[in-house]
């Protein structure tokens, strides 16, 4: 790899990705007292899912808390792990609390009394996205605490040393120099991988790279095939009313939108992994097999508050632990491979790869496509070792290549095993949700290089009884106040 030898970094809360989470637990762990330090690929004005959002964010007061939970848990199927729905519901009021004493400017659109609704905090601004108007108050609040930042750098894998996790190694994107940074905690918080599609609403680099790193590491993921796509809701009646998948009507239509599923925390945001924390739409389980609308930026407000603070806490907790030298030479040679590589190059591999996972394991679904887009995905990992990138610039493309890749397999796999539909998940040839056999979650993790899964019935504390499950497309509006829990 050309430039310097290796740059190497400290800190004692490595936060990946800038974006509402990434911003809302580097200024929880500072607050709470730990050197931080946020990296990421992309430019600061780069835009992230948070920044291109359209600045909306789940508003409820405390009186509202069982309502919101009640909402929740309906609208994703009652496949959402009950435990973090409960935290989510204690952090919004708050979280809506913190935008406003980090100076972003806030409508309260409270529907409750009009409609009969929860409402929704809409960042002020004129027409288009409004999410800039949430990251830079956030970015510069951060900056003010103490945060330090590097742009244009990307994480190629953790370090994990006795079943902890010790830091990172990444390389900078301007000249491949490598980077190691040591640290006592990270929280990857750098969004899902909408862009694993050729059709994608989401801002180009949402892909998934947090998951693959954590589940390269040794953590668990959960709810991988629910995905939400934003379709057209005709399209979907037409699609299940034809005796065949209309596919070729279907490819024109509509766009990847959400990773509902992801790395598997726990509700103090801890992966299992120690020193491993995650927040935002890079986890799973807290919505199951849909979301509300602007329930989005509440997750990683509340869930990015939670995971800074108890990454402070566990830092504050742990020895410095100095990074495997073995690994990091093993990760050094995996990039740098990417810069002597003899097969296609990567820009060719992910095209294909967004075809076959559009084409086969899209917005709706069918076994004989999926196991046709499982044949197509194996084709192309055989193409893993020989990948190219033409120069260091390029290296960003190559990366991602791989993640996309890795986040493929235990995608269509799970769309396989799941014979039902239910919220945003769609299986053509199981067009109704299957309460008896499918409130349960689908779980990853690699071992010895091979994808493991198990399935476990989903977590349940609160609500118990299943109501017949919602299907549709994209965000969910909200339901008609029920105070009863």
């Amino acid at each position: 790899m050309s430039g310097p030898d290796e740059l190497r970094l400290q800190t004692d809360v490595l936060v990946l990705g800038t974006g509402g989470a990434g911003l809302r637990a580097a200024l929880a762990a500072r607050q709470a007292g730990a050197k931080v330090l946020v990296v990421s690929k992309m430019q600061a004005e780069d835009p992230n899912c948070t920044a291109a959002a359209w600045g909306g964010t789940t508003y409820a007061t405390p009186a509202h808390e069982t309502e919101l939970f009640r909402q929740v848990v309906h609208t994703g199927g009652f496949l959402s792990n009950q435990r973090l729905v409960e935290a989510f519901v204690r952090g919004v009021p708050e979280s809506v609390a913190d935008l406003v004493d980090c100076e972003v400017p806030l409508d309260i659109l409270d529907h409750a009394d009009t409609e009969g609704r929860l409402g929704v905090a809409r960042v002020r601004g004129g027409n288009g996205p409004r999410g800039f108007g949430m990251v830079r108050p956030l970015r510069r609040r951060a900056m003010e605490a103490g945060v330090g930042f590097v742009d244009e750098l990307m994480i190629a894998s953790l370090l994990v040393r006795d079943g902890r996790v010790t830091g990172a190694l990444g390389v900078q994107l301007r000249d491949g120099t490598p980077v190691v940074i040591a640290a006592k905690a990270v929280i990857i918080a750098c969004g899902g991988g909408a862009c694993l599609f050729e059709r994608t609403d989401n801002p180009p680099g949402t892909t998934g790279d947090g998951i693959a790193l954590a589940y390269h590491a040794g953590a668990d993921l959960v709810d991988m095939e629910l995905i939400s796509f934003q379709f057209p809701t005709r399209r979907i009646a037409e699609a299940f009313a034809a005796p065949g998948v209309p596919v070729e009507s279907l490819l024109s239509a509509g766009a990847a939108h959400y990773f509902l599923g992801g790395i598997a925390i726990d509700d103090r945001c801890q992966t299992g992994l120690a020193g491993l924390f995650g927040a935002g739409e890079t986890t799973g389980g807290l919505f199951g097999a849909a979301r509300l609308g602007g329930a989005a930026v509440a997750d990683v407000l509340v869930f990015g508050a939670i995971a800074g603070r108890e990454a402070a806490a566990h830092a504050a907790a742990t020895e410095a632990c100095e990074p495997d030298k073995a690994q990091v030479r093993e990760g050094r040679a995996r990039v740098a491979a990417l810069l002597t590589g003899e097969g296609p190059t990567a820009e060719e591999v992910t095209a294909r790869l967004h075809a076959l996972m559009w084409r086969y394991c899209g917005a709706i679904k069918s076994r004989g496509a999926l196991e046709i887009g499982l044949r197509e995905l194996e084709r192309l990992e055989t193409l893993r070792p020989t990948l190219r990138v033409g120069s260091p610039a390029e290296l960003r493309g190559g990366l991602e290549c791989l993640n996309l890749l890795t986040l493929a397999r235990p995608i269509l796999l799970a769309s396989l095993m799941r014979e039902e539909t239910r919220g945003c998940f769609w299986r053509h040839d199981f067009p109704e949700p299957r309460n008896d056999a499918w409130l349960r979650n689908i779980h990853w993790r690699l071992e010895e290089g091979q994808d493991r899964s198990w399935i476990t019935p989903a977590v349940m504390t609160r609500l118990t009884t299943p109501a017949p499950a919602p299907v549709g497309a994209g965000c969910f509006p909200y339901l008609p106040m029920d105070e009863t829990p």
